[in-house]
C-alpha cells in the first residue's frame, strides 16, 4: 500500500489508529496483535504471497534468537545470519548472479524472474541486528514475541525504513503511556506527514517526469544531460526525504518516535558528512556491521582505504542487483578513500561554500549511475554532461524552472522536517499547512509513482 492514497489516509490509517487506541484501553496485547495484522495488510496489500515470506521470516528470527538465548553459540548466530542472506540473496539476487554466470561461462541457466518482496533489504537487516544483540547479550531487556513482532513490520517503516535499532523500537512498544492516544503527538504526526506528503507529491513526482524524459532521451546534450542529472538528484531527494518525514509522522501519531533518517545531505561539506546525513540508520548498519568489523579506521591507512571500499562496494549491491548501482557504491567508496587520504595528508581546509558545491556536484554525477537503465544510456548523459556532442540552445519550461527554484531554496533554506517535528507546537498556522498540503497534494493522487527506495 502507498502512503499517498486515499484508502491509505481517508481509510487505512484513521482505522488502524482509531481501533489501535480503542483496544489498547482494555488489552494492550489486543491493540499490539491488531496493529501486527493492519501492518501485514497494509504489507500484503498488492500481493498475499509477500506476508508468507514476511511471516516466515520473523518466526524463524525468533526461533534464532530463543536458542541464542539459552546457548550463545557463534555457529548458531552464524547460521542465523546466513539464512537471512540467503533469504535476500534468493529473491533479490538470483537472477543477477545467473546472469553473470552465464555471460561468464557461456551457460544457459534459467532466470526466474523472481518478484521481489518489498522492502527485504529493510526487515532482514533489522532482524540481524536483532539476531546480533541477542548473541553478544547487548539488549535493554528480554522482549516478548509481540513486540518483536512489532518491530520488524511496523508498517510506517517497513518498507523503506528508516531501519530501526531493537531497543530504540521495542522500549516503546512496552511503554503503557504510549498505548493511549496523545493529542499534541497526533497532531505532529498530521504535520510531518503533510509536509513529507507534499515533498513526494508535488516535488519528487513532478522532478520524476523530467528526469524519466531525459533519461529516455539520453541525446548526448550539454544542458538536457544536465537538466537530466539535475532532475533525478532532486526527485530522489525529496522522494527519499517525503518518505522518511511521512513515516516519522505516522509514527507520531502511534506515539512512536522513529530515528532521524534524512537530514539536508545535499548541504554537505564533504562525502563523509553526506553519509552522515543521507539514509543515516543504513550508514549506522553498514559500520556497525560490516565497516567496523572489518578494522573500520582503527588499522593502518591502506586497510581502512580497503574497509571503506568493502563496505561501499556492499552499500552499492544492497541497493540493487546490477552492476550500475555497485558503480554508483564504488564511486562513493573511492570518494571517501580520496577524502580520507587528504584529511591525512592535506591539512588545508577548504571553504563552505566551494566544498560544499563540489559535494553536491559529486552527488549529483554519481546519481547517474543509479538512476541510468543501464551502461550505454549512463554513458550517454556523462557524455553530454563533460563531452558534450553537441551544445543545444539552453532552453526551460517556466514550470521547471519554478521547480528547481523551489527545490532549491526548500534544499538550502528551511529547516529539517525532523527538526519542525520535534520543536512543534499545535497552533492555527501549522493546522492550516497541514489541511492546505494534505488537500492540496490530493488533487494530484492520479499521479503518483511508487517510492523509489521500494525497490531497495
Amino acid at each position: 500500500m502507498l502512503f499517498p492514497t486515499f484508502t491509505f489516509i481517508l481509510a487505512f490509517l484513521p482505522v488502524t489508529a482509531i481501533i489501535y487506541f480503542l483496544l489498547a484501553k482494555r488489552n494492550i496485547l489486543l491493540s499490539r496483535l491488531w496493529l501486527l495484522v493492519m501492518s501485514f495488510i497494509f504489507y500484503s496489500w498488492f500481493n498475499w504471497s509477500y506476508s508468507l515470506i514476511l511471516g516466515a521470516s520473523i518466526l524463524g528470527n525468533w526461533f534464532f534468537a530463543l536458542l541464542l538465548k539459552k546457548n550463545p553459540r557463534r555457529a548458531v548466530f552464524i547460521l542465523g545470519v546466513i539464512l537471512n542472506i540467503l533469504l535476500l540473496g534468493y529473491f533479490k539476487y538470483y537472477d543477477f548472479f545467473v546472469e553473470n554466470i552465464n555471460a561468464f561461462f557461456g551457460t544457459s541457466l534459467l532466470l526466474k524472474h523472481i518478484l521481489l518482496p518489498l522492502g527485504i533489504s529493510f526487515f532482514t537487516f533489522q532482524q540481524i541486528s536483532f539476531l546480533q544483540l541477542v548473541y553478544t547479550g547487548s539488549l535493554a531487556k528480554d522482549y516478548s514475541f509481540s513486540s518483536y513482532a512489532l518491530f520488524v513490520s511496523f508498517f510506517p517503516q517497513l518498507i523503506a525504513g528508516p531501519i530501526v535499532l531493537p531497543d530504540e523500537m521495542m522500549s516503546q512498544f512496552d511503554k503503557p503511556e504510549n498505548s493511549r492516544p496523545n493529542g499534541e503527538n497526533i497532531a505532529r504526526g498530521l504535520y510531518t506527514f503533510a509536509l513529507g506528503l507534499g515533498k513526494k507529491i508535488l516535488l519528487a513526482d513532478f522532478f520524476a517526469e523530467m528526469a524519466d524524459a531525459g533519461f529516455a532521451a539520453a541525446n548526448g546534450e550539454f544542458f538536457s544531460s544536465w537538466q537530466s542529472a539535475l532532475a533525478y538528484s532532486c526527485q530522489i531527494y525529496f522522494d527519499f526525504s517525503g518518505y522518511c518525514d511521512m513515516a516519522v509522522g505516522i509514527g507520531w501519531i502511534f506515539n512512536i518516535k522513529l530515528p532521524q533518517n534524512f537530514n539536508a545531505p545535499y548541504l554537505a561539506a564533504n562525502i563523509r558528512d553526506f553519509w552522515r546525513r543521507w539514509h543515516i540508520t543504513l550508514g549506522r548498519f553498514l559500520t556497525g556491521s560490516i565497516y567496523i568489523p572489518l578494522g573500520g579506521s582503527r588499522c593502518s591507512t591502506a586497510r581502512c582505504c580497503l574497509n571503506l571500499l568493502i563496505t561501499f562496494f556492499i552499500s552499492g549491491l544492497w541497493h540493487g542487483a546490477s552492476w550500475l548501482f555497485v558503480l554508483w557504491g564504488m564511486l562513493h567508496g573511492f570518494a571517501l578513500v580520496i577524502h580520507r587520504l587528504r584529511e591525512k595528508f592535506i591539512k588545508v581546509k577548504m571553504p563552505l561554500i566551494p566544498a560544499r558545491l563540489l559535494t553536491f556536484f559529486f552527488t549529483v554525477i554519481a546519481w547517474v549511475a543509479f538512476r541510468a537503465a543501464d551502461f550505454a544510456q549512463a554513458k550517454s548523459i556523462w557524455r553530454g554532461m563533460f563531452i558534450p556532442e553537441s551544445w543545444e540552445k539552453f532552453a526551460l519550461s517556466g514550470r521547471d524552472a519554478a521547480l528547481f527554484i523551489a527545490a532549491a531554496v526548500i534544499i538550502t533554506c528551511t529547516k529539517p522536517v525532523y527538526e519542525l517535528s520535534e520543536k512543534f507546537r499545535p497552533t492555527w498556522v501549522n493546522a492550516v499547512i497541514t489541511t492546505a498540503l494534505l488537500i492540496v497534494s490530493m488533487f494530484f493522487f492520479v499521479k503518483v509513482s511508487p517510492f523509489i527506495y521500494f525497490n531497495f
